[in-house]
């Protein structure tokens, strides 16, 4: 059982990308350096040797384009996860600025969200919510962390930290939000479900029976 003042150690686990989606996609300029380092290394200990102008060189030389290649690849790509971590930012800045515009843009016409102060099972009905519950007990809402797995082309999940400020409202909570994407070609990601993982000082955030 999860302790309603300590921050849980054992969410349930998401997806986890592939080393290549990691590496080449969201570290590119790490990955470049790396290449370019170990290019650099088989140049220097062949400058002075016979097969400098062979090996030596060369090796450089391709080393510096396969590293050209890595970042430019990882910078005009946006992947699921770095799209899935954007939209979960802007659904907290929504909700907390009770941006009725964006949140409409955030949220499936069939979303739902349910806690123990306040559930909903429709777009319109969580913008009310927001609107008359959530928006006007919040000052401020700062984003700690954002965990994001992929389970396929349309179905995604986020776990969302936030920090919050305000009257009457605990600090910290951990949400976890249920993503899709209707059309892969021109849909972006949109909220089917929101429900709270932990709510510092609630033993049932979600409102469970």
């Amino acid at each position: 059982m999860q302790s309603p003042l300590f921050e849980p150690s054992n969410l349930p686990s998401l997806p986890q990308q592939s080393f290549f989606e990691q590496w080449v996609f969201q570290s590119p300029l790490l990955l470049s350096v790396i290449i370019l380092a170990v290019g650099f290394f088989a140049y220097m200990l062949l400058r002075n040797s016979k097969h400098s102008k062979k090996i030596g060189i060369p090796s450089l030389g391709v080393a510096s384009a396969i590293a050209g290649g890595v970042f430019a690849l990882g910078s005009f790509i946006t992947t699921d996860r770095e799209q899935l971590q954007t939209r979960s930012q802007e659904l907290v800045v929504a909700t907390a600025n009770a941006d009725q515009s964006a949140l409409t843009q955030l949220l499936d016409d069939r979303a739902s969200i349910k806690t123990a102060f306040g559930s909903a099972d429709s777009k319109d009905k969580i913008l009310s919510l927001v609107a008359s519950r959530a928006a006007p007990t919040i000052q401020s809402a700062t984003i700690r962390e954002i965990r994001v797995g992929v389970y396929g082309d349309q179905v995604a999940r986020t776990q969302i930290k936030i920090r919050v400020a305000g009257e009457m409202v605990p600090s910290n909570s951990w949400w976890q939000v249920d993503w899709t994407r209707p059309d892969t070609e021109t849909e972006m990601w949109v909220v089917t479900d929101i429900e709270p993982l932990w709510i510092q000082g609630m033993t049932n955030p979600a409102g469970n029976r």
